[in-house]
């Protein structure tokens, strides 16, 4: 996550910069500088809410070494930090991206180019995917006692797929769905031997932050696939598999979260061997019997 040292003239991009200059340094840091570096990464919503003394003030640390800090990760100073931070926040909002579009003829869309991106955003997955990640992935999924899905927002439909396949092909799945009043309580339980499965792409709400580091002080495994601007999530998770969701047009796209989620089932499957293949034929049985998918009922 590091990247080479910029001056400090330099604006930022996005806010997802501050987090990877915190990470490229953090070994570095003198104790100050590491409380003030831990209250930014566990600020789920970033820093663009709080002023510079709210921040030191948090961190128990003097104004002049929290203006330091900012100066040393490159920025010019704490308030070109917070607007890089308010840029970040309005990433991937529909609404940017259609002031982005440069003509009419743009706004109407190419398929060509949309389908170019896709094939783009899963090449640049596959090529950043880590094996080691992947199998500790598919080890969890396999092995653990139970299973519980969750994603907000965009990421539910993911969620919800994730939940679909892997409830074909094994027991105890279940999915956190948005809509519950009663989330954390639903995972008053879990425990060692357990696993979260979160689905977390950008703008994500903070409750996804909080529900994986329950799970993770109840000793539980925690899955997260995300995109690369979701280093404050990241520290919440025992694996981490980063997706490319950059769109064309308005909005993200999912195809190589959606192709990493149905990769990570089918393998966790074939890892499974005949206990997935005997519940895939009860389910099977069941849709004989029942009838449930017949396009007329007869």
């Amino acid at each position: 996550m590091s990247r080479r040292g910029t001056s400090k003239q330099e604006r930022p991009r996005n806010a997802s910069d501050i987090e990877s200059r915190i990470l490229a340094i953090y070994g570095k840091l003198s104790r100050s500088e590491r409380q003030l570096a831990d209250v930014i990464l566990a600020q789920p919503g970033g820093i663009s809410e709080f002023s510079a003394s709210e921040l030191a003030e948090l961190a128990k640390i003097s104004k002049a070494t929290a203006a330091r800090f900012f100066q040393r990760l490159g920025y010019l100073n704490y308030r070109s930090a917070r607007v890089a931070a308010r840029e970040y926040r309005r990433r991937g909002s529909p609404l940017d991206a259609l002031n982005e579009l440069s003509s009419p003829l743009e706004a109407r869309g190419n398929f060509g180019i949309h389908l170019a991106n896709d094939l783009a955003n899963l090449t640049r997955t596959g090529e950043s995917a880590a094996p080691e990640q992947i199998d500790a992935a598919v080890r969890t999924l396999s092995r653990s006692r139970r299973i519980f899905v969750v994603g907000f927002r965009n990421s539910y439909a993911l969620a919800a797929y994730a939940f679909a396949v892997l409830n074909t092909v094994r027991a105890n799945v279940t999915l956190l769905t948005p809509g519950n009043l009663d989330l954390v309580e639903l995972l008053a339980d879990i425990g060692p031997g357990d696993a979260l499965f979160a689905i977390g792409f950008r703008r994500c709400p903070v409750i996804l932050h909080q529900l994986l580091a329950v799970a993770q002080k109840r000793k539980a495994k925690t899955l997260l696939i995300c995109d690369a601007e979701a280093s404050a999530t990241m520290q919440w998770s025992d694996i981490q598999l980063i997706c490319d969701i950059r769109g064309t047009y308005l909005f993200d796209s999912y195809v190589s979260g959606m192709s990493m989620i149905n990769f990570l089932c089918s393998t966790s499957a074939l890892e499974l061997g005949p206990s997935a293949w005997r519940r895939l034929e009860e389910i099977e049985e069941l849709h004989e019997s029942t009838n449930d998918l017949s396009d007329t009922g007869a």
